[in-house]
């Protein structure tokens, strides 16, 4: 129910190429360090490269560097050139499986690794780019954006042969996710079988939407080649290193299984709730919540009297008035970047924010009891909110009131 197995038959599969780890990062160490170790053996055709978009996590521009060396760890420039180019797409909030495969946000993202890949032209042929790896966000931290993962692995699969893993880590309970027709069950390192997915390796945190204790995720990988090859060493090796694709990842040394204990417990819960149910309602709440920082902030952007006709405005017109980063669509279903007032957002000259910025302002609403983070994009200042079950409209107004109160 939470990752798309149906039946039995999609369950089996699953079961084969899933293993629990401790958290996203340590499973994107192993992937990552498991492609860099296996170009250096010839075990993967011919990739030396990895590629990563600059508006991924942030460690993930450290992994590669570290295991991959600074000239073989490409990064895909998009936030300053493409990111702009999604403010006036439009998708359907109803169905959000149909955001991995939406081809108008797919078609700048695709921009971004074409130019990236001609600008690299110069020291690396396309024949060259088969076996490399590309690393994609389902939803990226900074950005709070929803990837269509499924078209840019289609396309970096067939085009080039590459290698695909995805950074899933908000993906669990947030998404529908569907791992049986999103995972490439390919009999080599980048040939997929037909009617399957075209991502090879997908990780994702318990932690976060499906509320478990820290200390449980999940790693899924249902090509037997790259088990053995890529993902034959985790991490941190232990006594489970020679029993399986399931032990090498579980046996790691003296790990407390509490959290991975509790997840039946916590599935149980989640189906007592009604997943789709509880998704509808996280999203309802985040559009009101984005409605009532908005009317605050940006008084006159989209109408305030609070009826359905507001909350269509900031639903479509919200990226198009500057004062979400993307289309409320493009957005992941629970989180999305409003920007703050002008005077806080916005340099009163040329100069842009900065980082700095970001955190003064972060600090300064977390002394007013308000956690929540503050992030700098292109050079502006947005609050990256979020909404689970819990959290209520009151919360958004306490953050609109404080931001308010910010000495520049």
């Amino acid at each position: 129910k939470f990752v798309g197995a149906r039946d039995e038959a999609g369950s089996l599969k699953l079961r084969e190429g899933i293993a629990m780890i401790g958290n996203v990062t340590a499973g994107m160490n192993a992937v990552i360090g498991g492609h860099a170790r296996c170009s250096r053996s010839d075990q993967v055709d011919h990739g030396r490269k990895v590629f990563y978009f600059d508006i991924a996590y942030g460690s993930i521009k450290k992994m590669c560097q570290s295991y991959h060396g600074r000239e073989n760890a490409i990064e895909i420039p998009f936030e300053e050139d493409f990111l702009p180019m999604l403010q006036n797409i439009q998708v359907d909030l109803g169905n959000r499986r149909m955001n991995d495969s939406d081809p108008d946000s797919a078609e700048v993202f695709l921009k971004a690794l074409e130019a990236a890949i001609y600008n690299a032209s110069n020291s690396i042929s396309k024949s060259s780019l088969e076996g490399s790896l590309l690393i994609l966000d389902h939803i990226t931290s900074n950005t709070a954006i929803h990837m269509p993962i499924s078209t840019i692995a289609k396309h970096a699969k067939e085009k080039y042969g590459m290698i695909v893993a995805v950074d899933g880590a908000h993906g669990l309970l947030s998404l529908p996710l569907d791992m049986p027709n999103l995972l490439s069950a390919g009999t080599n390192s980048h040939n997929n079988a037909a009617n399957e997915g075209y991502v090879d390796i997908y990780l994702t945190n318990a932690h976060k939407w499906f509320s478990s204790p820290r200390g449980a995720a999940l790693l899924f990988c249902t090509n037997p080649f790259l088990r053995e090859t890529i993902l034959r060493q985790p991490a941190v090796v232990s006594h489970g290193i020679d029993d399986g694709f399931l032990s090498r990842f579980l046996w790691d040394g003296c790990r407390d299984y509490t959290a991975q204990l509790s997840l039946p417990v916590i599935a149980d819960f989640w189906e007592q709730m009604e997943v789709g149910v509880v998704r509808k309602e996280m999203q309802y709440n985040l559009l009101e919540g984005v409605r009532i920082l908005i009317s605050h902030w940006h008084p006159g952007k989209c109408r305030d009297h609070g009826d359905d006709a507001d909350a269509e405005c900031v639903q479509r017109y919200s990226a198009e008035a500057g004062v979400t980063l993307v289309p409320i669509g493009l957005h992941a279903p629970n989180m999305v970047l409003v920007r703050l007032p002008d005077r806080i957002s916005k340099s009163q000259d040329s100069e842009r924010k900065t980082s700095t910025d970001a955190k003064d302002v972060q600090d300064y609403l977390y002394s007013r009891k308000v956690e929540v983070p503050v992030k700098c994009i292109r050079g502006m200042l947005y609050v990256r909110v979020s909404c689970h079950v819990y959290n209520t409209g009151e919360e958004f107004e306490n953050l609109a009131r404080a931001a308010m109160t910010f000495p520049t």
